[in-house]
């Protein structure tokens, strides 16, 4: 029998976030903005809530809209031919998503998706445009954001390319996320821990290192077994992170 009150597609919740009461306050970012282009950028495009898991734009689609994450974390990845997936990095708040293909009218040569629930502004390339040609600081932040891009692709390339063993990659992808996580700090010469909420699965370290969800599970163990590493729930911590780079570099 038919339910008397079928379900309607749940909606994206709107949020009336402000871009001038930001709660982000890395460097570099739309937060770090004068009051007047923060006020200007809060004029334009809007916040939504997305649930963990959901798409935010997907490889080979149009280009129309500039993502700002608000809050959260997102996952940006490539495919291959044969549809297998590469992670390129995570993204978090105060960080840009669709720079590149904005700026080139190019097709999203990438995908993403939210790790957990996020806040994301999306903001119309047309009203995104005009505002940096009114305001400075938006373009010097807008070309800072397509550097750490371009760095984070460095990263990837010189991770797969240059660590012959996986316990190599693996390490190198914790040391990385150890620096994301405390503002890009120097780990070479820190044997003090370090930790970190890991919001990527063992499946998901594997794409980014190109690696089997059982070669992580595997090294994880033996991290763990060699003092390296202690992993509670989604929290790591590197117990000596000068040590971890020396043995595995």
């Amino acid at each position: 029998m038919p339910s008397p009150h079928p379900l309607t597609p749940r909606r994206r919740a709107i949020l009336p976030r402000g871009c001038q009461n930001c709660l982000i306050h890395r460097t570099n970012t739309f937060s770090q903005l004068s009051a007047l282009a923060q006020r200007d950028l809060d004029s334009i495009g809007v916040c939504r809530l997305r649930e963990p898991h959901a798409v935010l734009f997907r490889e080979g689609l149009p280009s129309d809209h500039l993502l700002v994450i608000c809050s959260g974390h997102v996952k940006v990845t490539a495919s291959s031919s044969e549809g297998r997936l590469f992670l390129l990095r995570v993204a978090g708040p105060g960080d840009i998503l669709g720079l590149a293909s904005l700026h080139e009218r190019t097709l999203h040569r990438v995908s993403a998706e939210a790790l957990v629930a996020c806040t994301i502004k999306s903001i119309p390339r047309a009203d995104f445009m005009q505002l940096m040609e009114t305001h400075a600081d938006i373009s010097r932040i807008t070309a800072l954001a397509i550097a750490r891009d371009y760095n984070s692709a460095v990263l990837s390339a010189r991770r797969l390319a240059l660590h012959t063993s996986a316990a190599g990659k693996l390490a190198s992808i914790l040391l990385d996320w150890a620096r994301m996580d405390h503002e890009g700090s120097s780990l070479a010469h820190t044997s003090l821990p370090i930790s970190f909420a890991m919001h990527l699965n063992q499946e998901d370290l594997g794409s980014m290192a190109g690696l089997s969800r059982e070669t992580v599970s595997r090294l994880l163990t033996r991290f763990r077994r060699e003092g390296l590493v202690d992993q509670n729930n989604n929290r790591i911590t590197l117990n000596n992170p000068q040590r971890l780079e020396a043995r595995y570099r």
